[in-house]
């Protein structure tokens, strides 16, 4: 037997009073003779024997009832009972429902076996028992609203799911089952993690990276029991597609649009010939072949040209392999007539690329400029800064500063109503800046459309090296496409002077690249329903070569494309996500249609989120292109597998073992060894109810027999 509350059980030492009481009492008594004592002796010695036996007995109750009242506050828990099957256990059970669980096996996948195990351990809980399920995949979430004694629905529920969704988030499904557990009804306690392990989700645990959550758990009273219990799948060759990145964001009719698609090989075999098919709007339109190395990747490239304005979807596909669920990638292009661009310069000139702003006119519209027959989607207009007028803001989407000193007049604040409205804004600075008008009324103490105060100017001195583009992995959608070398390095930039930006006191403010001197070379902000790119070096020559670089054409325009779309939707979203919007509040209350890839429709309402309508729908399950509709209004979403899903590769069993026991946890790999380790565990229920009907039984004989002893 253990306690819940083993320090309760002191107050059984209360027993002592009613005894000491007693033993006090009775050092009190004289004898006194007389007489005719003789004459009674016989009668007395009858009634002292029955008198002292009542005695005795209520001295038994005064000295019970303490003590049971004291086991009843410590809360026994009975550790015999389920040996017998009869003591109630409340079980969670956080199960890995992401991609990889799906991996093909002969005895089924790990994810059908789970299901199976599950069903099976359900039936083997004592009556009364109760359970709960965490999904673990992804996004960690409960099965159920609450756990539930009715263990039948369980297996129900988990067949309406699919094994679709992320990488496991361990400590956020561990603070998620520890949450279910602090509210277990029953003393007995028994968490299972059921996973394949997969190394990708699992190798740094498994090298001694800390699990606080799990740490934190079996800190609770009563301490639960723990079981890793690993599922596995003979699968070990996979072919997917990593990525594929899109040249650009948005597209004008006609213009060709590249794709680079990069394919790993994840198993230890060769493959030759593998067919790779790209597809536009559920078209097969060509098909390359590419060859793949032991664990090694390939990289191919496609491109293609869309004729017609709206939202067109662009994917790959291969085939060859066994695991066809990470065989495609999908995209969703935007086809536009134009975007409008207007520019600032700051420093205008009459020699070819003397303005401050001449080679972003001639990156933003590469094909006007070398006269070619293409059509550029970007169509600038150049204005002095110094002939700035409110009509020149008129019908544009992006505004672009270049080296423009300060704003005149009401210029500033009409800028601010054109980024409050959803306008993108661009800050190029240089030497004819006045840092101190930035500050105070660009800035504005993080009031105002810059993202961040400008400390000073630096520049690199004739000893030393110039600042270069800090190489590091991107994430920023305006800059991923530079991860790969192809889309050029970022790294061959130099920069002699640039300004140094103070720490950002606004947490939305982020950087999209850095110097290695550490500050950023482009830093975001978002102001309202818009977002302004602030830049530490100029958008000509002057201070650094990188508008001399082959990438500063994709660089810009991927720039501008990016803050012209930043209210729609991304090229794509990874599987286990929701859609969310964020609209106009004069949307609440309309309903959309989302279809999925088989056909399959829902119905999803706007509703208010704070001071926002948002529409958003359940988590999506399934990859490929989905349709959001409205009306006559139809736009196109794409949603793929995370990629690093697709590398199926398990932990060890050993290494599961030793993890599990530096975490004083059990390790089993099949039910079979599972029920075999459950009959070496022996708790059971809470006792805390019977002593306290007990307690009440001797509360009542205690009356009863001093009221007999009272009446003689």
């Amino acid at each position: 037997m253990t306690f819940l509350n083993a320090i309760l059980l002191a107050g059984g030492a209360a027993f002592l009073i009613p005894l000491l009481i007693h033993l006090l009492n009775k050092r009190r008594v004289q004898t006194v003779r007389w007489g005719a004592m003789h004459l009674l002796q016989e009668v007395l010695r009858q009634r002292k024997r029955k008198l002292n036996i009542e005695q005795w007995l209520l001295l038994a109750v005064r000295i019970a009832i303490p003590i049971v009242l004291a086991l009843c506050l410590a809360r026994p828990v009975l550790t015999a009972l389920r040996s017998l099957g009869i003591g109630k256990t409340s079980l969670v059970m956080m199960l890995d429902d992401s991609f990889s669980m799906r991996a093909p096996a002969p005895g089924g996948s790990p994810a059908e076996q789970a299901r199976l195990d599950v069903g099976h351990v359900l039936d083997a809980q004592p009556n009364g028992s109760d359970a709960q399920i965490v999904l673990a995949g992804g996004n960690a979430r409960r099965l159920l609203d609450q756990s539930t004694s009715t263990l039948d629905i369980i297996p129900k529920q988990l067949a309406e799911k699919t094994n679709q969704a992320g990488p496991v988030k361990i400590n956020e499904a561990l603070q998620t089952a520890a949450a279910s557990l602090s509210k277990a009804p029953n003393g007995a306690r028994e968490l299972a993690i059921l996973s394949d392990f997969q190394a990708s989700d699992w190798q740094s645990v498994a090298d001694g990276a800390a699990l606080p959550a799990l740490d934190n758990l079996l800190k609770q009273d009563p301490k639960p029991q723990v079981t890793f219990y690993r599922l596995t799948s003979d699968l070990t060759e996979n072919l997917s597609i990593a990525s594929a990145e899109l040249s650009a964001l948005v597209v004008a009719e006609g213009q060709p649009i590249g794709l680079r698609v990069r394919i790993q090989n994840h198993g230890k075999r060769p493959w030759q010939d593998v067919a790779v098919h790209l597809e536009a709007d559920g078209a097969r339109l060509r098909t390359s072949r590419v060859s793949l190395p032991p664990e090694g990747e390939a990289v191919i490239s496609f491109t293609h040209a869309f004729d017609k304005v709206g939202d067109h979807s662009l994917g790959v596909r291969l085939e060859g392999d066994s695991f066809p669920d990470d065989n495609a990638f999908y995209s969703v292009v935007q086809v536009r007539n134009q975007l409008n661009v207007l520019l600032v310069d700051g420093d205008p000139s009459t020699e070819p690329l003397g303005g401050a702003a001449d080679f972003l006119e001639l990156a933003l519209t590469p094909y006007q400029s070398a006269k070619a027959d293409l059509k550029d989607l970007i169509r600038t207009t150049k204005v002095d800064a110094r002939r700035l007028r409110e009509d020149d803001y008129r019908g544009k989407e992006i505004i672009i500063l270049a080296d423009v000193d300060r704003l005149q007049g009401n210029r500033l604040s009409e800028l601010e109503k054109f980024v409050k409205g959803g306008g993108g804004l661009i800050v190029f600075t240089g030497p004819h800046c006045d840092l101190d008008w930035y500050n105070r009324e660009f800035y504005k103490k993080g009031d105002g459309l810059l993202p961040t105060s400008i400390k000073g100017l630096l520049r690199a001195q004739s000893s030393t090296a110039p600042a270069r583009v800090l190489q590091q992995r991107l994430t920023h959608p305006a800059t991923v496409y530079f991860n790969d070398a192809r889309g050029g390095r970022l790294q061959d930039a130099e920069f002699q002077s640039w300004l140094e930006f103070d720490a950002p006191k606004d947490a939305n403010v982020k950087p999209l690249l850095q110097l290695d001197r550490g500050t950023p070379l482009f830093i975001e902000k978002s102001y309202e329903q818009g977002r302004v790119i602030l830049a530490a070096t100029t958008a000509d020559a002057e201070w650094s070569n990188l508008p001399l670089q082959p990438f500063f054409v994709p660089l810009m325009q991927r720039l501008v494309t990016y803050l012209a779309t930043q209210n729609s939707l991304t090229a794509w979203d990874l599987v286990g996500e929701p859609l969310r919007m964020v609209l106009p509040k004069s949307r609440l209350g309309v309903e959309y249609t989302l279809r999925d890839p088989t056909g399959q429709t829902s119905t999803i309402k706007v509703k208010a989120d704070g001071e926002e309508a948002l529409l958003e729908s359940l988590p999506i399950t399934a990859p490929g292109i989905y349709k959001l509709t409205q009306g006559n209004t139809t736009q196109l979403l794409a949603y793929n597998l995370d990629p690093t899903e697709s590398d199926l590769t398990p932990l060890p069993a050993e290494k599961v073992k030793q993890l599990a026991e530096r975490h004083n946890a059990a390790f089993v790999e099949s039910f079979d060894a599972w029920q075999k380790l459950d009959r070496t565990r022996r708790h059971g229920s809470e006792l805390w109810q019977p002593f306290l009907i007990g307690l009440l039984v001797l509360l009542f004989f205690e009356v009863l027999l001093q009221q007999r002893i009272a009446r003689g």
